[in-house]
């Protein structure tokens, strides 16, 4: 299982956002160095579990941001987010309950997911949310 590289394709444009990702990419590069040290599975649920955290943590901020900006696609990029947050928290109890381990199709699952939800529906909102705030700022009387 490869890092994940950090570059310009995967920023939007939007500062808060774009170190909260970074943030996001580098939890899961040590949960997949971890993976790869053969570290075992108490230390990997560990680290999915921080990894968790701090998505939870930027799904909260990133749907506060769309709101406040009154982006329209809020409702299904929420839904995107609850759906992983559930997956992810499902496999979670039965890797708490030593029913299964992390393994590398797990790694990559998250790996797919991450990129594409940045690439696709967080790119789709940074380039909304550059569009909103110049409006707003054009619109601002002088």
């Amino acid at each position: 299982m490869s890092a994940i590289v950090w570059n310009e394709s995967l920023e939007l444009g939007l500062p808060q956002i774009d170190e909260q990702h970074r943030r996001l990419v580098d939890r899961y590069n040590e949960l997949a160095a971890a993976y790869r040290r053969r570290e075992p599975d108490a230390e990997l649920a560990r680290r999915l579990g921080v990894l968790l955290d701090c998505t939870a943590a930027h799904f909260a901020s990133e749907e506060a941001l769309m709101a406040e900006l009154d982006y329209e696609g809020l409702d299904e990029h929420r839904e995107e987010h609850q759906d992983l947050l559930q997956r992810v928290g499902r496999f979670q109890v039965v890797l708490a309950e030593g029913r299964q381990t992390i393994t590398l199709p797990v790694l990559q699952y998250l790996q797919h997911w991450l990129l594409g939800h940045m690439r696709g529906a967080d790119g789709e909102f940074g380039k909304a949310a550059r569009r909103l705030a110049a409006h707003a700022l054009v619109a601002q009387p002088v």
